[in-house]
């Protein structure tokens, strides 16, 4: 019984050593990461935080201050909301473009205002859904961080327990056990989503660089120009 007692102690402290490393990993990260914790603590992705993006980012055809408010054209707006939401395949979203732009012919500069109101509006948007986005990953960052806190001081509480303690010593060990657990289970869950999570501003703005390339295009006398990488 001693040995199973010593075996299972041995095994709890193996664990909680292995996934204290995990914690202690999340929250060194690479060089890049620190660097962009130190910026905002709660942002957890290894991707530069970027609170919103800038229309020279991605947009090399006419002044879109110039062009006026988007949603004051039905038929911009139309194509904006159509193809904003992140359900629309990129694909179907230049087609929609292809169609709006290749419409019975207005005059060119009427052409060149409307398809730069349509880059105002995605952008807008997009910067929206972005904003949102980020509200989000941060309070997971925010959670993850309190989870590896947690953690740590349950860590340094376990420590102080010798591994083959009895009476009451023992049973707070085993408790803590238990909650260390919990907030282990709790935060390597909360890492699974954060991968998927951190991806989604960068799919967004590659999505508006896509559009972006698919409206220039079809701007009058215009050549597309490549979107500009945002990525850091």
């Amino acid at each position: 019984m001693q040995d199973d007692s010593m075996r299972s102690a041995g095994a709890r402290h193996i664990l909680s050593a292995a996934v204290a490393a995990l914690i202690v990993l999340w929250a060194a990260g690479s060089a890049d990461a620190q660097g962009y914790r130190r910026e905002d603590p709660d942002w957890p992705c290894f991707q530069r935080l970027m609170p919103s993006l800038g229309a020279a980012s991605f947009w090399n055809g006419p002044n879109i201050a110039a062009a006026g408010d988007w949603r004051q054209d039905p038929a911009v707006t139309a194509l904006v909301e159509k193809i904003t939401p992140r359900k629309i395949a990129v694909a179907d979203g230049e087609a929609a473009i292809a169609t709006f732009a290749d419409a019975p012919d207005p005059a060119a500069q009427d052409k060149a205002t409307a398809l730069t109101r349509a880059f105002a509006g995605l952008l807008e948007l997009t910067n929206q859904e972005r904003g949102q986005l980020i509200a989000r990953i941060k309070d997971l960052g925010a959670r993850q961080r309190e989870l590896s806190n947690i953690a740590s001081h349950a860590q340094e509480e376990l420590g102080a327990i010798p591994v083959g303690a009895t009476g009451d010593e023992a049973a707070k060990r085993d408790d803590l056990q238990q909650r260390f657990l919990y907030v282990t289970q709790a935060f390597e869950s909360t890492q699974r989503t954060m991968r998927y999570a951190c991806d989604a501003p960068v799919q967004l703005e590659a999505r508006l660089g896509s559009y972006a390339r698919a409206l220039q295009a079809r701007l009058p006398d215009v050549a597309a120009a490549p979107a500009k990488d945002p990525s850091p």
